[in-house]
């Protein structure tokens, strides 16, 4: 599907296949999942072959980044949702060249598809390629900037989960505390895998940034040169934040592990102390238990009375020497 965007018309301009030549105005061509037919299309009209799939998923510099006469290629790995709502990663490839833009993508960019570009043009937005270009970028560094503080508001919220007074010093079943700690570890990691794409996503502006600045130098305004650079300064600004984020991603997984090698040291501690208060009553009926001949205990007329007290006792001495000892 082609979503041709204009400076002079607002929604949707439909364009002909069999046509030689772009609509007049249109300066943004949106090809989402381009069939052969369209490829066809934009390959006539604009002179250049249109990078498949392949082409944009590859990570090598050269590949994400090189100039075939006046149309500068580059790509870069955006934030898409699955089905099941998990984060995922899909290529978004830019065409650029003076008078217009193409980007090619594979699967649903929110950036792409609620940009109402028209309406921006008309407030000053330069109606040209390296225009659009810029208007994108911009779109989406507002989305990861979004991104990002969702992420610090469930990060506080987590934080408090993991520290908070009622979960330090509450008494919960094992069952209960093992059921948090894996509750916990999995929005870290959630948490964590957003993170990381987010800063794929930064790294491949800040990468287009300068390429765009060297190589498209004969028709940048003066104006689009110190957006370009407004821009690089607030991809630096989120970098920096999701460094701040990571580090504390990272803390928050490892104190969470601390508290998952405290229950599991509790867990031990209560079988180690039953296991000891077990010894000594073991230890003592195994003697009354052997019935030699020559044992007084065995006509003794309170001697089995004086048997179970014996092994009573000697399980509560060491059970108390714990409960005394702060163990139990």
């Amino acid at each position: 599907m082609l979503i041709l965007h204009s400076t002079v018309a607002k929604g949707k301009i439909e364009a002909d296949l069999d046509s030689s030549v772009l609509p007049s105005g249109v300066n943004w061509i949106d090809a989402f999942r381009p069939d052969q037919r369209e490829v066809a299309y934009l390959e006539r009209t604009l002179k250049i072959v249109v990078p498949t799939l392949e082409r944009l998923s590859e990570i090598e510099t050269s590949s994400r980044l090189y100039r075939d006469k006046d149309h500068l290629f580059m790509s870069m790995p955006m934030i898409v949702r699955a089905a099941s709502g998990q984060p995922q990663t899909s290529p978004l490839g830019f065409v650029l060249c003076k008078d217009h833009m193409l980007t090619i993508r594979y699967k649903q960019i929110k950036a792409c598809e609620d940009l109402q570009y028209a309406a921006l043009v008309e407030n000053g937005r330069a109606g040209d390629g390296p225009g659009a270009f810029i208007t994108l970028l911009e779109a989406i560094i507002d989305r990861a900037a979004d991104e990002l503080e969702k992420i610090n508001a469930e990060l506080e919220i987590l934080s408090q989960s993991v520290f908070g007074t009622s979960a330090v010093h509450e008494s919960r079943g094992p069952e209960q505390a093992s059921s948090d700690l894996r509750r916990q570890l999995t929005h870290v990691g959630r948490f964590g895998d957003l993170a990381s794409k987010i800063s794929d996503v930064l790294l491949g502006m800040s990468r287009m940034l300068p390429f765009v600045t060297s190589e498209a130098a004969d028709y940048l305004g003066a104006d689009q040169r110190a957006k370009i650079k407004s821009l690089g300064r607030d991809i630096s600004s989120l970098n920096e934040y999701e460094t701040r984020q990571t580090d504390k991603i990272q803390f928050l997984l490892d104190a969470t592990l601390g508290f998952t090698n405290i229950e599991q040291n509790n867990i031990f501690r209560i079988l180690t102390i039953v296991s000891v208060v077990g010894i000594p009553p073991t230890l003592f009926a195994g003697i009354y238990g052997m019935n030699f001949k020559n044992m007084p205990e065995l006509d003794w007329s309170f001697g089995y009375a004086y048997g179970l007290a014996v092994i009573l006792i000697s399980a509560l001495i060491p059970f108390l020497w714990f409960k005394k000892r702060g163990w139990w």
